[in-house]
């Protein structure tokens, strides 16, 4: 009688251990699962729609005077939106002169591409005037992402 009690405890012992850990892979699980909800939800937010681009736009404007250079120009090209696609995530380039010392423009381009939205320079051109000199104009396309509408986050 006491050895099948002492099994029996034992058994019992066992599949406590197992369901412990059990839940210590579910509790790790949802942990992970939380966080990278968590890490989406801040993406999707970083990442401005189209309607609001243009108060995106702003900011990078505003931002460019910390570094010390002067955008001149920021011309869409709505021709790079393709609206025939299916897909919510857009790449609308931009067309942007900026004037500034060869440092500033490389250290204010180097901060863009922190930026979420940012995905590439597809074009590049530095051109001085010699009564300027120091100060280079630059022309750039510029790539962002964008959401064609908002998109839908649901977690659990």
């Amino acid at each position: 009688m006491i050895k099948s009690k002492e099994k029996e405890l034992r058994l019992l012992k066992n599949e406590q251990a197992s369901l412990d850990a059990k839940i210590n892979v579910l509790s790790q699980q949802k942990n992970q699962r939380d966080k990278t909800a968590g890490l989406l939800k801040e993406y999707i937010s970083d990442i401005p729609v189209i309607e609001s681009f243009p108060d995106y736009i702003k900011s990078i404007i505003k931002a460019s005077n910390k570094y010390g250079v002067a955008i001149i120009n920021f011309n869409s090209t709505f021709s790079s939106i393709d609206n025939l696609s299916k897909s919510i995530l857009l790449t609308p380039s931009f067309d942007v002169t900026i004037k500034g010392r060869f440092m500033d423009i490389s250290t204010f381009l180097e901060r863009l591409t922190e930026y979420r939205a940012y995905r590439a320079i597809k074009k590049a051109e530095l051109s001085y005037n010699e009564k300027e000199y120091p100060i280079l104009t630059g022309r750039f396309v510029i790539e962002f992402k964008s959401w064609r509408r908002s998109p839908r986050f649901e977690s659990k």
